[in-house]
């Protein structure tokens, strides 16, 4: 028996709770027959847990996506429908406002036990004393976020969380593609907190808004600034900026999944880049990866699917992975003074 994949009957231990007579009530209430259950990869081993104690709840058979599931983006609509799925269970993530599902889905929160005070606490000799602190959270933290301003306030600081846009369901969230929460309030913080750690969501508000970001480690109970990582990014980011000069052959990577795809903005980055002189295509692609770009033979890419491609394993691909604006700054049309990571927010 592999760890943490328990007997029948009996859940796994975990740091996460999820509401399974919720779950078996949005079954029976609907008439399910045929259930998808998708989860991401931190709650993969309660899969079996979870389909058995569905499955004899409600009669319904329950199908377990097995593939990675990078978000709320990462729906299935399109492998389940000829399957006559009937619902989706959709674990650990919020809907996203403008990228709704096809087939009937329940999103179904997987909210963290650990206590976030620790690691607020951890974070206050970090923050400029007295300031006014940016608050952010991930789903899995939202419901202590009033903890953290509690501990924040305690320790003299004040505190503003912002509201987000389309894409948001809660808030001061902050996901890898949307930082709307944190500029809407940037203009009025000396720094933000970031609670629940995510090394991406920070760097990127840390380059969307020139300000002190620190994260709050929950699960460590430690807090650290991210002002050296930031850094780095962007000598990199200016490496790969730099490597594409040169460049002729530019693929354009369009994602096949509904929630990342940006079809538009793909098509006026092959239009910029034509008439630059350059050899563009447009690629429709799903789970990129540096031996499939290998297999392609351009000289460079351009992203417009998830922004975390070109960013979080930069240093795996063969060639140059830009961003949107990185393009832009290459053709001059922008200039490096105003970088800032890539959104779909």
């Amino acid at each position: 028996m592999t760890e943490d994949v328990t007997s029948e009957g009996e859940e796994p231990p975990s740091t996460f709770d999820l509401d399974v007579e919720a779950i078996i009530e949005e079954v029976n209430g609907r008439d399910a027959e045929l259930v998808a259950l998708q989860l991401p990869e931190g709650l993969k081993r309660r899969a079996h847990y979870l389909a058995t104690r569905i499955e004899k709840a409600t009669g319904a058979v329950v199908i377990v996506s097995a593939d990675p599931c990078y978000g709320a983006c990462d729906l299935l609509d399109d492998q389940l429908e000829p399957l006559g799925v009937d619902m989706v269970v959709h674990i650990g993530h919020t809907l996203l406002g403008d990228a709704p599902p096809r087939l009937p889905t329940v999103f179904v929160e997987a909210p963290s036990r650990l206590d976030v005070r620790p690691a607020v606490e951890a974070a206050v000799p970090l923050l400029p004393p007295e300031g006014t602190i940016g608050l952010l959270t991930t789903t899995q933290h939202r419901h202590a976020i009033k903890d953290a301003e509690a501990v924040l306030e305690e320790a003299g600081f004040r505190t503003a969380i912002g509201e987000g846009g389309r894409r948001l369901a809660f808030p001061g969230q902050v996901l890898g593609c949307d930082l709307s929460a944190a500029r809407s309030v940037a203009d009025s913080v000396d720094a933000f907190l970031l609670v629940g750690g995510g090394r991406f969501h920070a760097v990127g508000v840390a380059l969307a808004f020139q300000r002190t970001v620190v994260v709050a480690d929950v699960e460590m109970g430690t807090a650290h600034r991210v002002d050296e990582e930031r850094d780095r990014i962007l000598r990199l980011r200016s490496a790969a900026i730099g490597r594409a000069k040169d460049a002729r052959t530019f693929g354009i990577l369009v994602e096949s999944r509904p929630g990342q795809q940006r079809w538009a903005l793909a098509r006026s980055l092959r239009t910029m880049l034509q008439e630059s002189g350059h050899q563009p295509i447009l690629l429709l692609m799903k789970d990129v990866g540096p031996d499939r770009l290998f297999s392609l033979g351009m000289d460079a890419y351009v992203n417009t699917a998830c922004p975390r491609i070109a960013v979080d394993d930069q240093s795996a691909y063969p060639v140059p992975v830009l961003t949107p604006q990185e393009v832009r700054i290459l053709l001059g049309k922008e200039t490096w003074g105003d970088y800032r990571l890539d959104e779909i927010g």
